[in-house]
């Protein structure tokens, strides 16, 4: 009889260290992604190798394109 409430407790403290361990793992990934997000974004230059050399000039493309 005085193992049941010793039993209730200890289920008890079970249940609040794996929801502890479940909040650690989260805050540990939000720390991971803040991190991540506080680095300045690299530079970036787009390569177009797929398109070819544009041969049009300055007055063509400033000109609406007719269908």
């Amino acid at each position: 009889m005085a193992q049941e409430p010793q039993q209730r407790l200890m289920n008890e403290l079970q249940r609040a260290l794996d929801r502890i361990s479940g909040e650690l793992a989260r805050v540990e990934l939000l720390a991971a992604a803040l991190a991540g997000l506080s680095r300045p974004v690299p530079e970036y230059e787009p390569r177009f190798h797929h398109l070819g050399p544009q041969r049009l000039t300055d007055h063509e493309l400033s000109q609406p394109r007719r269908v």
